[in-house]
């Protein structure tokens, strides 16, 4: 075999060798956490730890908080509801406890809507921000989310089962915010705010 002929063949086994000593690329394999949106996950930890406070899984409630903790999420600034989580944590044994995380994350809520009705709350967003907005319900009660600009026209509404509402706002003003009920029961609810 001659020199000429050798070099294809010298250069696709080179080609070979350096594509599988490679590191595999850094693109997290998609898993149902990193499917979701930050505020998704926390509405979902919040429902699920709601849950698990009447079960004896304080793993499950542990890993719940854990969540909510890593996102820094806390409680809406305007909001005058009673917080769950810190009862919550008291239910977790110290050595399970989740760190407080930063207090910059996303803001959440719970609240209540009667069969047929829904619970309002007005929010600020920012002109050019990302505004999202998740809510979940333990039990997957049958609610609807929808939130209004300020001239009461839909700028999103949603009943999927990921209950979730992106958008970018044109101009700084209050939207509304409004959940409701289709079922035929009180439907708890989380709501989450980034």
């Amino acid at each position: 075999m001659s020199v000429a002929s050798r070099k294809p063949m010298v250069l696709a086994g080179a080609a070979a060798f350096l594509a599988a000593a490679a590191p595999a690329p850094l693109v997290p394999e998609p898993t149902p956490e990193n499917a979701l949106e930050i505020g998704e996950r926390v509405a979902l930890a919040l429902a699920t730890a709601r849950t698990a406070q009447d079960s004896p899984d304080r793993a499950g409630l542990a890993e719940a908080l854990g969540v909510i903790a890593r996102a820094g999420a806390r409680p809406i600034d305007d909001w005058a509801g009673e917080d769950p989580v810190p009862a919550w944590r008291a239910l977790v044994p110290v050595a399970d406890s989740p760190l407080r995380g930063s207090p910059l994350g996303p803001g959440y809520r719970t609240g209540k809507a009667l069969p047929g009705r829904s619970d309002s709350f007005e929010q600020v967003f920012l002109s050019g921000k990302k505004a999202s907005i998740a809510l979940s319900t333990p039990g997957d009660t049958p609610v609807t989310l929808q939130v209004l600009d300020a001239d009461r026209r839909p700028v999103c509404t949603t009943a999927d089962a990921r209950r979730a509402c992106r958008w970018i706002p044109l101009f700084t003003q209050r939207y509304v915010i409004e959940v409701r009920n289709g079922g035929n029961r009180v439907a708890e609810y989380f709501l989450v705010v980034e």
